[in-house]
């Protein structure tokens, strides 16, 4: 009796060993096969882009250089399933058909739209570069626009896919959210003020990356450096960082510098009440000067006029337009512009009032 129940262990020993070296087996067969198939596929594409660069063909060759880690790793991850269920299956209960197939579709929903994702980081790379070359019409801001409308896309349209490949059911997301949305809603309104004020800059475009913005309501003014999500970074003229929240854009007045089409020269120039017979020639001759001025736009208005009675001066209004918003280019102009008015009071015997000259 013994010795039957000895020999049913050993014979039961023997068939789960040569179970497990033939499942052993099949498993290291599977991961050989991935691979050569990863060394084959890593050839091919390596090829490819060579190719394709050297024709620059960009859409192709974005393509090619996306693909092929989200399916590297998608077949590493069938391959892992496999193996795992060859060597399990003899011990345990092997992996059901529903499990496997729910693993696979999962799996490539994932790596599918990871693939989309990386070949749409590598079209707006592609784009920026050329933004930035001129070679394209659309800015860096367009385009950052661009990159979060189809990052938005891509995983939205991946979720749609993930939840038709794991076949749940559209009714049962819309019972949940309608049960913990109103929470959700009430926890998250600043988060959702502040994606839409972004999307909101996107789309309306007030100002894009690089642009000089001011918001005169909490003394900011600077250069714009990122848009963000949730945030829009700006640096000032003291180079300091300022992050603003992107709803502050819909709720505040925004003046953007940078696109104004001219500067406007616009200076007070007080006189001595002693210079009132100088008054009239000093002012044509000034006239005359901005007017054969090659920095003033001639085809704006032009104003030199005894603008009033001052307290202690005769004050001359000057107006002009510079058709340059460059602040250095305009700093060089006005200097120009003030020295030469100063040389026109002086070369008629007049002098800038003063305090100590302002009554005589």
């Amino acid at each position: 009796m013994l010795t039957n129940r000895i020999n049913d262990c050993c014979t039961f020993a023997v068939g789960v060993i040569d179970g497990l070296y033939g499942r052993l087996s099949e498993a290291i067969a599977i991961l050989l096969i991935v691979l050569i198939f990863n060394f084959l596929a890593k050839w091919v594409l390596q090829r490819l882009h060579q190719r394709f660069a050297k024709q620059k063909k960009f859409w192709k060759d974005s393509f090619v250089q996306a693909i092929y880690a989200p399916l590297s790793y998608f077949v590493w991850f069938f391959a892992g399933v496999e193996a795992v269920d060859a060597i399990i299956s003899n011990l345990f209960t092997p992996i059901s058909i529903e499990t496997r197939h729910l693993l696979f579709a999962s799996g490539g929903v994932l790596a599918f739209g990871w693939f989309l994702l990386r070949w749409k980081h590598n079209i707006i790379h592609h784009l920026i570069i050329k933004s930035k070359q001129k070679e394209i019409t659309l800015d860096p801001g367009k385009v950052g626009a661009i990159d979060k409308i189809w990052t938005v896309a891509i995983l939205f349209f991946t979720g749609l896919l993930l939840l038709e490949a794991t076949d749940r059911s559209m009714n049962t997301i819309i019972a949940f959210g309608g049960i913990g949305g109103l929470a959700l809603a009430f926890a998250s309104q600043e988060i959702i003020a502040n994606f839409f004020g972004g999307f909101m800059i996107y789309l309306t475009q007030p100002f894009t990356v690089g642009d000089w913005i001011a918001i005169p309501d909490h003394s900011v003014e600077g250069i714009v450096e990122n848009i963000g999500w949730y945030m829009t970074c700006v640096r000032s003229m003291d180079k300091r960082p300022i992050y603003i929240p992107n709803s502050i854009f819909s709720k505040l007045i925004v003046i953007t510098p940078s696109r104004m089409s001219h500067r406007q020269f616009k200076e007070t120039i007080g006189l001595r009440y002693s210079d009132l017979s100088k008054i009239e020639p000093i002012m044509q001759e000034i006239k005359a000067m901005l007017h054969a001025h090659a920095n003033i736009d001639q085809t704006q208005s032009i104003i030199v006029r005894l603008a009033t009675f001052g307290q202690y001066s005769l004050d001359i209004s000057v107006s002009a337009y510079i058709p340059t918003i460059d602040n250095e280019g305009f700093m060089r102009i006005k200097e120009d512009l003030l020295l030469k008015i100063a040389a026109i009071i002086q070369k008629h015997g007049a002098e800038i009032a003063t305090p100590s000259l302002a009554m005589l």
